[in-house]
């Protein structure tokens, strides 16, 4: 009931008693829909914080206000040392303005989603807080006086619906009329409607803590006060700490379904390319073909064609001519150990997801029991969902990132490859690469007793994936192997290393493994 006539009504004779006679000291913006104003005089400051973000649109009245030294801007500078003459509701309207010398005022128009506050000169809007709300500045203050008539025939020609007569009683008093007066004789909801109006007038507030809300009509067990000051306060601070609070679940929560969302695009691109390996054929079976026919086959040829031994054809199979036979049919050899290598990746990295999707889904469910902004603190914590830190470090060979209180450093070069791999890595640390082409070395510091969670090797392996040749590619094999598998052949060029024993991942390339 903040925005009901009724209450701003009471709000603006408080507030001139505290304004009178003040000077307007300053006006300053530091978020798109936070307002704030100082007035003051030799003894005493007064301070007004308007938050006119559409779904609250709300005023309190803090004690003292600290500026931020960034990020802030003034307004309404031509107001400045000028004295505050009167504060008046605007009669029947969810509007008040606070007048000044000088033919100067500012209304603060509480419409709900369209709330703004509007500076004026020779009652002409100059500024306004909203830009974006235009029409503001074809208001006048003699158009926001409403010229209603309070009768019983005024009434009735209006239906006897108290608010299409008066609209800004607002929602909450049309439901209490509605659930309170039933009565079909039109004179005896006038008398009513007589009494109601005065109860809105001469009621204490009551500060309803169960629903968040302040109102003139009678709520049992709810907090009384006569001070509006205090209800404003009272009430901006319950909703903007509700606000706040839903406003991040929300957020959180879009988050985690947006990992979902990555996942499951993930698996289809990942399921896609285990069908195309899983279809072609096993290298395994070209190179036993060879090995079958080698006094067929001469050295130098490019390609020949051979009796197929599975299928009884002829299959035509593509060589490498500086090699011998058996050089060949060693090299479909370890290409048929890598295609198993990668299908067993594939399907683990496969499972792995899915895992992830379901420990994702979970989170949600466990997310909507949070109620409060101490068990959402606490829910954070304890699920490792706390924002991480992407800034690197200008005087590192690498850049460093922080995922879950796990440490990932990414190499800036070739030459910075081999002093992260060669001096800051330690021999547990986990190391990766994209597989088959430049780009950085990639490391997550290990933490001594702990395995390397999935989601952390992923989001490792994503980094590395975007830091090199293969960054635009929609899945790029990694590989990943402790840091004691890999070594340095003397004399080779920066960045260039062996690798024993590794594992592959496939994964998307991203330069920000969190969005």
């Amino acid at each position: 009931m903040f925005s009901n006539y009724f209450f701003l009504k009471r709000l603006a004779l408080s507030l001139e008693q505290e304004l009178a006679g003040l000077t307007f000291i300053e006006c300053f913006s530091q978020n798109k829909e936070e307002l704030i104003l100082g007035f003051a005089n030799e003894t005493k400051e007064f301070w007004i914080k308007a938050n006119l973000d559409p779904n609250i649109s709300i005023i309190s009245f803090p004690e003292s206000v600290a500026r931020a030294r960034k990020n802030s801007v003034d307004l309404f500078t031509s107001l400045r040392s000028k004295t505050v003459v009167s504060c008046k509701v605007f009669q029947f309207e969810r509007s008040f303005e606070i007048t000044f010398k000088d033919e100067l005022s500012l209304i603060f128009k509480m419409h709900g989603r369209r709330a703004n506050i509007l500076f004026l000169q020779e009652n002409k809007v100059k500024e306004v807080f909203r830009n974006s709300l235009s029409a503001d500045f074809d208001l006048t203050p003699d158009g926001l006086k409403k010229e209603i008539e309070i009768s019983e025939s005024s009434f009735r020609t209006n239906g006897c619906n108290p608010i299409e007569l008066l609209p800004a009683l607002g929602k909450e008093v049309q439901s209490y009329w509605e659930s309170h007066f039933s009565t079909s004789d039109d004179h005896e909801k006038w008398v009513e409607l007589q009494k109601l109006l005065e109860q809105l007038d001469t009621n204490p507030i009551f500060l309803d803590e169960e629903n968040s809300k302040l109102s003139l009509l009678q709520i049992d067990d709810a907090t009384e006060t006569l001070d509006p000051i205090e209800a404003s306060n009272w009430l901006f601070a319950k909703k903007t700490r509700e606000f706040y609070f839903e406003r991040e679940k929300t957020q959180i929560k879009s988050r985690l379904n947006q990992s979902i969302r990555q996942s499951e695009n993930y698996i289809f691109k990942t399921s896609e390319k285990l069908r195309v390996v899983q279809s072609q054929r096993n290298p395994e079976e070209i190179a036993n073909i060879i090995m079958a026919n080698l006094s067929l086959i001469e050295k130098g040829l490019s390609k020949v064609v051979l009796n197929d031994i599975y299928s009884g054809d002829f299959i035509e199979i593509k060589l490498n001519p500086k090699l011998s036979p058996q050089k060949n049919a060693e090299n479909f050899y370890r290409k048929s150990k890598n295609r198993h290598q990668e299908i067993d990746a594939l399907e683990k990295n496969i499972s792995e997801k899915q895992k992830r999707i379901d420990d994702l889904n979970q989170l949600i469910e466990a997310l909507e029991s949070v109620q409060n902004s101490k068990e959402l603190k606490q829910y954070l914590k304890t699920n490792k969902l706390e924002k991480t830190s992407s800034k690197p470090e200008k005087n590192k060979p690498y850049h460093e990132f922080e995922k879950d209180s796990w440490n990932i450093l990414v190499g800036k070069n070739a030459k910075a490859n081999d002093e992260l791999t060669l001096k800051v890595a330690t021999k547990n640390d986990l190391w990766l690469h994209a597989k088959d082409v430049s780009g950085s070395h990639v490391v997550i510091k290990e933490k001594p007793g702990q395995n390397f969670p999935i989601h952390i090797i992923e989001y490792a392996a994503a980094l590395a994936a975007f830091n090199s040749k293969r960054k635009t590619d929609s899945v790029c094999p990694v590989i990943y192997t402790k840091k004691k598998f890999v070594r340095k052949p003397k004399g080779s060029p920066p960045g260039t290393v062996i690798v024993e024993k590794e594992e592959v991942i496939m994964i998307e390339p991203n330069e920000n493994p969190d969005n």
